[in-house]
């Protein structure tokens, strides 16, 4: 199964919290579930026996779609690891999922659970049930690429004991061959029964039936519990594997009970990826802009452990190419850029055996000339103006003394108009004055200095094991 199987959770493949490790064991706890109520109906003071004789159609069928390992709420479905001797006594190890394609075509979906336990102990779904009698199937579908051992405990609890610890536990030996998925169905087994009482974890003195003193407990299935013991109860059925040690995943777990139908497929996580607004959304060209993204699986946890692309696209440009690529720590990713020209980005967490992938919206950069800050440039035309020639083709520099200086090209004045008043008519033209020179304006093309744009991304902390199962 190394190839194609599970991805193995480490390195970039290791979502850390995102993914929720919701592995049980079948303990004293438990039995609050059993001894709370989980029970058949109850007319007149005694339970009513439901034993179906063949198995029906479920009257509601439906598919859950499980990503990561985040269960529904509920006790119908979760993982349990539990030792394969005896329920109780587990090998001390914290399991380690994997996500991943295959082999060959899933039984569901496109991923599947996998896992490669220390041996002695059993992992795989765990349901408990309000009816045993009314549960026609329960199980997983499982490969193994050289095969793989495992373990059936169920548990019923009969009329008589209901509110109390004591349940029947049924332990059966399952083989699940080389190479191949298989299909394993609790209720087709038949199992080896002793009574336990689940608040002490120890088997009860009187495990065996009545009238029948010094003789071990018949073998049967859930059913022939139901039958001998002439009452439906509450229970649970727990499919484990790798007692051997050995590689193996699972896919396509299923509960039909009460007449409703549920197939549970594991999948990658969902996850969902942001880009906050920019401080600012125009900068001069060449200046860094600080782009922030946010990673979160579909529950809204952070996730971490993980890389994300920062794709650019020049504004009418096609296509996006990569610009960087980030480290994600508690969700969040941190870059620079240095943007020439108008610049769209975005953030993309490309999908990956673990975990689904997703993209941001874009959002776009403007990028202005250097210099500009927004306060129009003295020269409309953004070039400096050349001081004024003192050649007099070019026009006169102003004069400082008391007579103005005649313009080189002085303009014909009009005839003196005689005054009554006037002693002397005038003989000069006013003088042309030469326009004041423009005042050049600061030279541009020294933009100011830019940040160093590189950022060093602490990497990812090495991959947390899984919550260690109670």
């Amino acid at each position: 199964m190394r190839a194609p199987g599970p991805a193995r959770t480490s390195g970039d493949e290791h979502v850390r919290a995102g993914i929720h490790q919701s592995i049980t064991a079948i303990s004293a706890a438990a039995c609050v579930a059993l001894a709370g109520g989980l029970t058949a109906a109850v007319t007149g003071g005694a339970a009513v026996a439901a034993v179906p004789t063949t198995r029906t159609a479920p009257t509601q069928h439906s598919t859950v779609v499980v990503r990561g390992l985040a269960f529904p709420e509920g006790r119908a479905m979760r993982l349990g690891l539990v030792g394969c001797d005896n329920v109780y006594e587990r090998v001390a190890e914290s399991p380690q999922a994997m996500i991943g394609a295959g082999p060959g075509s899933a039984p569901a979906g496109e991923r599947v659970l996998g896992y490669d336990l220390v041996g002695g102990n059993a992992l795989g779904p765990l349901s408990y049930v309000s009816s045993v009698a009314q549960t026609q199937s329960a199980g997983l579908t499982a490969y193994a690429e050289q095969g793989t051992t495992g373990v059936v405990w169920a548990g019923y609890q009969e009329p008589a004991d209901r509110r109390t610890g004591r349940v029947w536990f049924g332990r059966a030996e399952v083989v699940v061959p080389p190479g191949q998925w298989t299909r394993i169905e609790a209720t087709d087994l038949t199992y080896s029964w002793s009574k336990w009482d689940m608040y002490a974890q120890a088997p009860v003195a009187d495990s065996v039936d009545e009238g029948a003193a010094e003789e071990p407990v018949p073998d049967g299935t859930l059913a022939d519990m139901v039958l001998r013991h002439r009452g439906d109860g509450a229970g649970f059925v727990m499919t484990g594997l790798g007692c051997d040690g050995n590689e193996f995943a699972i896919d396509a777990l299923r509960l039909h009970t009460a007449g409703t139908a549920t197939t549970y497929d594991i999948e990658g996580l969902a996850t969902s990826v942001t880009m906050p607004p920019p401080p600012a959304r125009r900068a001069e060209a060449g200046q860094p802009v600080e782009l922030r993204g946010t990673l979160v699986d579909s529950t809204g946890t952070p996730l971490s452990g993980v890389s994300m692309r920062l794709e650019s696209r020049a504004v009418g440009a096609t296509g996006w190419k990569l610009d960087q690529v980030v480290d994600v720590v508690n969700g969040a990713a941190v870059a620079q850029v240095q943007p020439e020209r108008a610049t769209s980005y975005r953030w993309r967490f490309v999908d990956r055996p673990m975990a689904e992938g997703s993209v941001s919206a874009a959002v776009t950069i403007e990028a202005g000339e250097p210099g500009a800050s927004g306060t129009p440039s003295p020269d409309p035309t953004g070039s400096a103006s050349q001081s004024p020639s003192p050649s007099p083709g070019q026009g006169a520099a102003p004069s400082t003394g008391p007579q103005p200086t005649k313009s080189a090209g002085p303009t014909k004045s009009a005839g003196p108009t005689k005054s009554p008043t006037s002693a002397a008519p005038s003989t000069t033209a006013e003088p042309t004055k030469t326009p004041e020179p423009t005042k050049s304006a600061a030279p541009s093309g020294s933009p100011s200095a830019s940040a160093d744009p590189s950022t060093t991304a602490s990497p990812g902390a090495s991959a947390t094991p899984p919550v260690d199962p109670t």
